[in-house]
């Protein structure tokens, strides 16, 4: 894997081919109730040899914290009250090697499992202003979590920043609806690759499937790869998930979508809905998409970055609301992923813009 810093690159390592396997996609267990003692009580059911935890209050939430890799269950809608949230597992790289630094400690993110069961948890709040991977959960790897609601979620942060998961890497975000959610980012050294999201704030070879957004998301100044249900998603595919809300950046502003920022190497985007939605940008911005700001991968399939498939996704009342002139703005893509600097550093197959297809016909765009 090659590690790109360089400004207008994709999201961690543009040629990021993560180790075979994945988390497994099985249903999340079924567990017994058991009667809730303030901290994360465990229940007499197993899956998979494994003891399932159940979690009906807030202070249970919390104490995932205590044990990141347990197997979690909501048997309650729980309501956070507004109180500032810390969130569950955080981001620390595994290691100081270029690869290393996208990997996740195991130590420090959410490595178990997480069904809600149809609850909803509502009111959360976090104001981290200069945070890292910052929401509900901040880091989360090789796991799953999903099959609840988030209701008034209001988060700020600096980097790797949604209401529901910061980054997820390795990992399944499945069945999440937010309500009205709120994302306020504060500008920082390393905030210009940026990466804010309704569901997922970063994505690293993760799914995200199933999910509906309501989410605004205020961005300063000179950041990038921000959408209503995923920010800077890199080889991570996106199916099922519907959003409505807005999109607010200031100038120099790149990877805007209704659905994600952008989809590098994201194999497909399928049956993705965004709706009553306005992307509003200011002078100097670019890659803006009703579904997503930028997207795609190489022919070459030795590059190991495949071709990203739009099929079925549509955009209903999505207005883009950029001064006269602004390129790579599209219907659906704003534009194929190409920068000088990662042609000049890496030569082929970066000296091409990204291609990704939509209905069959093959489309290539640059910045």
């Amino acid at each position: 894997m090659r590690n790109l810093v360089l400004k207008k690159l994709p999201v961690f390592a543009l040629a990021a081919v993560m180790a075979a396997g994945g988390p497994s996609l099985s249903a999340f267990a079924e567990t017994e109730s058991t009667e809730s003692d303030g901290k994360a009580t465990e229940a007499m059911t197993e899956s998979d040899g494994e003891e399932v935890i159940e979690i009906a209050t807030a202070e249970e939430l919390a104490a995932i914290n205590e044990n990141l890799s347990g197997h979690y269950v909501l048997t309650a809608d729980i309501d956070l009250g507004g109180e500032e949230w810390s969130p569950i597992g955080s981001y620390a790289p595994s290691g100081e090697s270029p690869e290393e630094q996208e990997i996740p400690s195991d130590e420090a993110a959410f490595t178990g499992t997480f069904d809600g069961q149809g609850h909803t948890i509502s009111n959360l709040s976090i104001h981290q202003p200069e945070g890292w991977s910052i929401g509900l959960f901040g880091c989360i790897a090789n796991t799953q979590i999903g099959n609840f609601t988030l209701e008034n979620a209001q988060v700020e942060g600096t980097v790797m920043v949604s209401c529901v998961v910061g980054y997820a890497y390795h990992s399944e975000v499945k069945d999440v609806q937010l309500t009205s959610g709120k994302v306020d980012v504060n500008y920082s050294e390393m905030s210009s690759e940026g990466m804010y999201g309704g569901i997922v704030g970063a994505g690293m070879d993760s799914r995200i499937a199933d999910c509906e957004a309501q989410s605004d998301i205020t961005l300063p100044d000179g950041v990038a790869n921000a959408g209503m249900i995923g920010g800077g998603l890199e080889m991570t595919s996106v199916v099922n998930c519907t959003s409505t809300g807005s999109i607010t950046a200031g100038d120099n502003c790149y990877g805007l979508g209704a659905i994600s920022g952008c989809g590098f190497g994201a194999e497909e985007f399928t049956n993705c809905y965004a709706h009553d939605a306005v992307i509003k940008a200011g002078e100097g911005s670019t890659w803006i998409g009703k579904t997503t700001g930028y997207a795609g991968g190489f022919e070459d399939e030795s590059a190991g970055i495949p071709v990203t498939v739009f099929t079925n996704c549509t955009a209903d009342n999505v207005t883009i609301d950029v001064p006269e002139g602004t390129e790579g703005v599209g219907d659906v893509v704003g534009a194929g992923f190409y920068s000088e600097e990662a042609a000049e550093a890496y030569g082929a197959p970066y000296d091409q813009p990204t291609v990704f297809v939509i209905a069959e016909e093959e489309k290539e765009n640059a910045a």
